[in-house]
């Protein structure tokens, strides 16, 4: 009968964690023929397939083409739709010249802030069809805006449309709409709708530089039907480098923003996957099912209310929604814990059922689940790599068969962490084994009040393993089932945990899930110390692991549904008349070995173009020379200063061009630097404020994408005998169609590499300055 409840028990769990994804999200998307005034993934989704029919990065004919059909759809809701042109140069370097599309639905109210609605329409450079990132995000809006206009509902607020342009190059056109629209003053508060990947929940992420306490009520009131958002992932985002259009609304007018982006299926990001057939429409349906309880709820609240300094910890809860607690409770509550740990260990030795040996011997199996499990997922995916190397060439780290490998070793860890545990299979020990790993969790508690106070909420599940602590020490037969309703709290809170770390920050995150496991396994003894077949379960979670590990492999290699991502770059060097072919890839196919050779050489590091990741090439061959227009620069400088000189310069392309790329050396630090009237503003790099023309941290000087080959206008000073040169790389992302080259169409085993330059004609040409 004990090996049946274990059984059963053991069923439910796995039935419990299953539901902890499950209910992450809906998971019956509305059809076409819902009613009007409701939101329709199927309705949403033909816009989708409509703005992603090709790819369409800023400045190309498909990008006007989107920007047409967008415009033509808020026409058809009899809104006025302007667009916002011009030039925009960031901090980074960065210069186009994006055009937002922008409507006003009016509210009765107009003194009250407005709400501002935000996604971007450009792809991503150069292969991305963009289907998630972000025409998911514009079909969103469009469709939510039509269902929220045939309700009828008067609002106040002024509700502002705004799809923004040039965000996969340096969020422009945000910056252009902030800085230089007249209606930005107005926004009160920014729903940013996003993607980085093609499936999964949609996250909500809090941008602030105040404190979100009142967001989060806010938010909590709105009561969104299928909120995933917890403060330890706005605790993360705000210690990490990337940036939506958002960080501009907050940086430069601290307007506060929820933005919503679902990250799974990572191995589409950027890529020519980004399709529509790829996007999960669950994950389109999550951002429908935030934006219209959002939509009809700060249409009319007091945006001018939602600053605050006070911070909120929050969580959500399958089937009971968002949990938060001001930050002024951590300490309070840690405390309590930590008394309540400290009574039942004191009652649980004077009532002789703990003892001092057994407790510390519980640390064993613990301490040395945590320390193996960790390694081996570490020291195991540097081996995966190594056995694999194709892997290198996905350059964000997710590799298609990556839920695999997620899943294979957080197997092996459960089956190292059965096996440590084998020997302690008595179930009158469980509550000796529960007290090292209830110890541990309040250390990093404690920790976490301390240095990442949005993880707080991790104090929730460590009560209610408190309580089953109490139980085992009060009740003689205690209950395996209520334990398991006990433990609830923590596979909720950490399930989807154990997974989100490798699927938003790359698969060298594994041996997170891995030691996360383990902790919620200690957590879970109260379940798992009953059972006697530890050993067994051990040796089942090793088949388990090893047969995912086997169907990783068998989706190791590359395939038309799993494509190599391979490059191919064209240099021509003007002034020696020279060319050669490059790549970005580690190990070369037959399409790329067609131009580089069976043995190319390994190449310089040197230019770092703009990317990413800021990837170089890996090997170069020599080329035929081709007859490659090059730009025409004009030079001209004012040395009538003693200790200065002035420089104008004028560049005029002679071919169609996607991007130009100024290059100077790092040393030289600049007095002045304008292009197109503009200058760029300082940044932090490393921690510390730099600029990118002044205080100077890398060679590459500016990046323009182009926009109908307009003339670029550069204007200088430098201290005398400074710099001579300047290098200028000229880029077209047309090396396949190109007469001047015959480059077969890759085969569908192969796709462009995302976040490089890459299918390009590049010429290289020397400024000279003296």
């Amino acid at each position: 009968m004990k090996r049946f409840a274990n059984i059963l028990s053991f069923l439910l769990l796995i039935g419990l964690v299953y539901f902890s994804f499950y209910d992450l999200g809906p998971q019956n998307p509305k059809s076409a023929n819902a009613k009007k005034t409701v939101f329709s993934t199927e309705r949403a989704f033909r816009h989708v397939e409509q703005i992603a029919k090709k790819p369409h990065p800023v400045g190309t004919r498909r990008h006007s083409l989107v920007r047409n059909y967008i415009v033509s759809e808020l026409q058809k809701m009899d809104l006025e739709v302007q667009t916002q042109q011009g030039y925009v140069l960031n901090d980074h370097g960065i210069l186009a010249k994006p055009e937002n599309i922008i409507a006003k639905i009016p509210g009765t109210n107009p003194n009250k802030k407005a709400l501002l609605l935000l996604s971007h329409y450009d792809s991503a450079v150069h292969s991305s069809f963009g289907a998630s990132d972000a025409a998911s995000g514009v079909a969103t809006i469009l469709e939510g805006i039509r269902a929220f206009l045939e309700q009828g509902k008067p609002h106040e607020n002024d509700i502002i449309i705004l799809f923004s342009d040039a965000e996969e190059v340096g969020l422009l056109g945000a910056e252009l709409f902030v800085k230089e629209h007249p209606w930005a003053k107005n926004v009160g508060l920014v729903l940013n709708f996003e993607a980085r990947g093609s499936g999964g929940p949609s996250n909500m992420i809090v941008e602030t530089n105040g404190g979100n306490s009142k967001l989060i009520n806010a938010f909590a009131e709105a009561n969104p039907q299928f909120p995933v958002a917890t403060s330890l992932m706005y605790s993360v985002y705000k210690m990490l480098p990337n940036d939506t259009d958002s960080t501009v609304f907050r940086e430069e007018m601290d307007i506060p923003s929820f933005f919503f982006a679902f990250i799974d299926d990572h191995f589409d990001y950027h890529t020519a996957l980004d399709l529509p057939k790829n996007l999960d429409k669950k994950s389109l349906a999550h951002q429908g099912s935030y934006l219209m309880p959002l939509l009809d709820y700060f249409s009319n609240a007091n945006l001018n209310e939602l600053a605050s300094e006070k911070e909120e910890v929050y969580f959500n809860f399958p089937l009971l929604g968002l949990f938060h607690f001001p930050f002024t409770w951590i300490f309070p509550l840690l405390i309590l814990a930590i008394v309540v740990f400290v009574f039942l260990v004191f009652v649980g030795i004077k009532k002789k059922k703990l003892t001092p040996t057994k407790m510390l011997k519980g640390g064993i199996p613990f301490f040395g689940s945590l320390v193996v499990s960790g390694l081996l997922t570490f020291f195991g995916w540097k081996l995966v790599l190594l056995v694999y190397p194709q892997y290198q060439e996905i350059l964000h780290g997710f590799t298609y068969n990556g839920h695999w490998y997620i899943a294979a070793f957080v197997a092996i860890a459960l089956a190292v962490t059965f096996g440590f545990y084998h020997k302690f299979h008595k179930p009158e020990d469980t509550k000796n084994l529960l007290v090292v790993p209830l110890f541990f969790w309040l250390l990093i508690n404690v920790l976490l009040a301390f240095f990442l106070k949005g993880a707080a909420y991790f104090l929730v599940p460590v009560f209610f393993g408190l309580i089953v602590f109490a139980l085992l020490i009060w009740q003689e037969k205690p209950n395996l089932f209520l334990m398991l309703l006990l433990c609830v709290p923590a596979i909720f809170v950490f399930s989807p945990l154990v997974q989100a770390f490798p699927v938003g920050l790359g698969l060298g995150m594994l041996a997170v899930s891995s030691v996360f496991m383990v902790l919620l396994f200690g957590l879970l003894l109260p379940i798992f110390g009953f059972y006697r077949q530890k050993g067994d379960f051990a040796f089942l979670f090793l088949i388990v692991g090893i047969v995912f590990f086997t169907l990783a492999h068998f989706k190791s290699g590359f395939s038309e549904d799993r494509p190599k991502p391979n490059s191919l770059v064209y240099v021509l060097e003007a002034e020696n008349n020279r060319a050669s072919w490059n790549t970005y890839d580690y190990l070369l196919d037959d399409w790329t070995k067609a131009f580089l050779g069976e043995n190319p050489r390994s190449r310089a590091v040197e230019p770092i173009f703009e990317s990413k990741y800021n990837s170089g090439f890996t090997y170069t061959s020599e080329a035929e020379t081709k007859l490659v227009p090059k730009a025409e620069v004009l030079v001209s400088k004012d040395s009538s200063e003693l200790e200065t000189v002035s420089y104008h310069l004028k560049i005029m392309a002679k071919r169609p061009i996607d991007r130009i790329e100024l290059f100077a050396d790092q040393k030289v630090d600049f007095l002045s630097f304008k292009v197109n009237g503009l200058t760029a503003d300082s940044l932090l790099f490393n921690g510390e404020k730099r600029h990118i023309f002044k205080d100077r941290f890398q060679n590459r000087l500016l990046t323009y994408y182009g926009v109908t080959n307009d003339t670029l206008r550069i204007d200088f000073t430098l201290p005398k005998n400074q710099l001579s040169k300047l290098v200028m790389f000229g880029s077209s992302n047309d090396l396949l169609e190109n007469e001047l080259f015959s480059v077969p169409p890759r085969s569908p085993e192969m796709i462009p590499k995302p976040f490089v330059l890459n299918d390009a004609v590049v010429v290289k040409q020397s400024i000279s300055l003296e």
